[in-house]
């Protein structure tokens, strides 16, 4: 959404993680992105397979997405959950919220209003499960076997600790100490098992919605790309970014954003498409039909060209 290009996440095990380094295992996952949808299917057709590699890939019979890619979208239900309307969002996010609507029905496709209750829940939900899975997984990194190592040590406690804070950086530090707090004694039940119990409750809102749509639309994200650094010294404004995004992630389902505007620096905005699980043809089919209507093009400035 913030560079304007078009990326997709698919279904949780639709694409092989071997040999990705792991961040957080229940959310990890592998997807394309790409200047256009008519690349994204191409991409997500080339990548997603069954690994018996990878423990937790799906064997499925997958779509040939690209040449299944189309248009025709009539008919197809269209959620839009009034639980992202949230406080503070600038009104171009809701203009083009509102455009991306018309987009749709001017396609054929029918608008429905829905509710998913427990979106509110899925910011702190994520920042709880991401960081502690984090911290478990980047445990491995202590300069041992692979990865980094400390050259300047006394014994081997010196040589975790000095590894540890030479190779990792503010941000990746922030999220193992929240991710070891979660995770410790006396915590864990208050923390990652209730945060474990919210995300079902995610997944049954999304499962609810299901019956009655066929994908749902929503903003990428609350504004335009920020500056680098800018929120660096305020990392809740900055996790506020991702709160569009998060429940489908912690959901496993699939999503994915289509450049379809720029706010008023000509900054690229995007809106969201989240669809049933498996179900990434008909996201690109809808974000294909949408990617017509908007006649996005890039604009942004190529800094290495002047």
């Amino acid at each position: 959404s913030f560079t304007g290009t078009v990326g997709l996440k698919p279904t949780y095990g639709s694409c092989s993680r071997y040999g990705i380094v792991a961040f957080a295992s229940s959310l990890d996952q592998a997807g394309p992105m790409a200047q256009n949808v008519e690349d994204c299917a191409l991409l997500q057709e080339v990548i997603s397979s069954y690994d018996n590699k990878d423990s937790t890939s799906i064997d499925f019979k997958r779509n040939e997405y690209s040449n299944d890619l189309s248009k025709n979208i009539k008919g197809k239900k269209i959620g839009i959950p009034k639980e992202y309307r949230v406080d503070g969002m600038p009104k171009e996010i809701e203009e083009l919220w509102k455009k991306g609507i018309e987009y749709a029905k001017d396609c054929g496709a029918e608008i429905i209003d829905i509710s998913l209750p427990n979106t509110s829940y899925a910011l702190p939900t994520y920042y709880i499960v991401a960081p502690a899975e984090a911290s478990a997984n980047l445990s491995r990194y202590d300069g041992v076997k692979y990865g980094h190592r400390s050259e300047d040590i006394k014994d081997l406690e010196d040589m975790y600790s000095q590894t540890r804070a030479e190779g990792f950086g503010e941000e990746v530090k922030r999220r193992i100490l929240i991710g070891t707090y979660v995770l410790s004694s006396g915590y864990y039940d208050a923390y990652y098992i209730k945060a474990q119990k919210v995300r079902r409750l995610i997944k049954n809102d999304f499962d609810n919605a299901f019956i009655k749509v066929d994908a749902i639309l929503t903003p990428s994200t609350p504004s335009a790309a920020f500056k680098i650094g800018e929120k660096k010294d305020d990392p809740i404004s900055m996790y506020l970014n991702d709160i569009f995004t998060v429940p489908a992630n912690l959901a496993g389902i699939p999503a994915m954003s289509v450049p379809v505007g720029h706010d008023k620096n000509n900054l690229p905005l995007g809106l969201q498409l989240i669809g049933k699980p498996l179900g990434e043809q008909t996201l690109l089919n809808l974000a294909f039909s949408m990617e017509s209507k908007s006649n996005f093009k890039q604009d942004i400035i190529k800094w290495w060209e002047k």
